[in-house]
């Protein structure tokens, strides 16, 4: 942790109360000149850090910038060993995971972005990510697990993210099977797993859980192309103090309190009750968009959602009274 994250997080610890240059120095063994150093670096990220006449520095209001220092220290809390990094700009946060996977690195970790020029959603779908809207994060894991089990690490991040959102922000959100979370009608949040397998062990080498969060409303609006679809937890014009620190802290406490007991499940009740298509009448779509053709001459793309299995299968029954589970797709909600 460099001299400028660890004086950040005195200030942090100290919002009530200055410390003195001399103060912060000692209790981080630098000297005077790096601590004044340090502070002049906050100062120009955008933290309202003043100097108090014979008291010393205080910090009257935090950016709403990514802090891995911060996360960290939440973790540490929280018990929990997990390696943080941020990034002001990535192509992809699973992306550069999978490299770092790739070239051996062996930690679980988190890495979280300012903005991704080229996120990553599901079916080769790109994820709008631009500068300081958003919280797009991305996890490596090396589960004991099977490639098939390993898909209910998209389950675990939807029911942590639900759970973090309701409790941090206090937004009452919903999922909608299998991995998108909506506020208000729309959708704010995706989440993409991705990893790698030996196929002699049938066992999977590690796994990438990709999480992207649209925290605040762009200032120009969302894309036409998915403006009508997508949505934000916050408007634009309101930046809550550390807002995406604080829902970093608490989904990641949240996800690898669940993903301790991965094979349990416990994870799975939180899910399905915030599953809104439970009982509702639905039109399933291939991937292209289209929907289900004839099967035996029956229709098989217009069900009613019966409610999700173990497995995270969504259990339907078509129009004939014909049940099925399905474990992958996409759905739509018939008005």
């Amino acid at each position: 942790m460099s001299v400028k994250e660890q004086v950040l997080l005195l200030l942090e610890e100290s919002r009530d109360k200055a410390l003195s240059g001399q103060e912060i120095a000692d209790r981080l063994k630098v000297t005077r000149a790096a601590v004044w150093k340090a502070v002049k670096g906050l100062q120009a990220e955008g933290y309202a850090i003043e100097g108090v006449n014979n008291k010393g520095y205080l910090l009257e209001k935090a950016p709403d910038i990514l802090s891995a220092a911060y996360i960290e220290q939440a973790l540490r809390k929280a018990k929990i060993a997990l390696a943080v990094q941020t990034e002001k700009e990535v192509v992809s946060t699973n992306t550069l995971l999978g490299q770092y996977a790739a070239a051996g690195e062996t930690r679980d970790m988190v890495l979280l972005a300012e903005e991704q020029s080229a996120g990553k959603g599901r079916r080769g779908r790109s994820f709008f990510s631009p500068e300081g809207t958003g919280l797009y994060m991305s996890l490596l894991l090396h589960p004991d697990a099977t490639p098939a089990e390993a898909t209910m690490l998209t389950t675990l991040a939807a029911a942590a993210e639900a759970a973090a959102l309701e409790a941090v922000p206090g937004q009452p959100v919903q999922i909608k099977w299998v991995n998108d979370v909506w506020l208000r009608g729309k959708k704010i949040s995706g989440i993409l797993t991705e990893g790698s397998a030996s196929l002699e062990e049938g066992k999977l080498q590690y796994a990438i859980v990709g999480i992207g969060i649209n925290i605040y409303e762009p200032k120009g609006g969302f894309p036409e192309e998915i403006k009508e679809v997508a949505g934000a937890l916050l408007p634009h014009d309101i930046s809550r103090e550390n807002m995406r620190n604080r829902i970093a802290s608490e989904l990641l406490i949240r996800f690898m309190q669940f993903y301790r007991e991965f094979p349990r499940k416990v994870y799975l009740e939180e899910y399905r009750k915030r599953c809104f298509v439970i009982g509702k009448q639905v039109r399933i779509i291939t991937p292209d968009g289209a929907p289900v053709p004839l099967r035996d001459g029956k229709n098989r793309s217009d069900a009613l959602v019966l409610g999700v299995d173990e497995d995270c299968h969504l259990q339907v029954r078509y129009e004939d009274g014909t049940e099925e589970f399905l474990s992958n797709g996409e759905i739509s909600i018939r008005m």
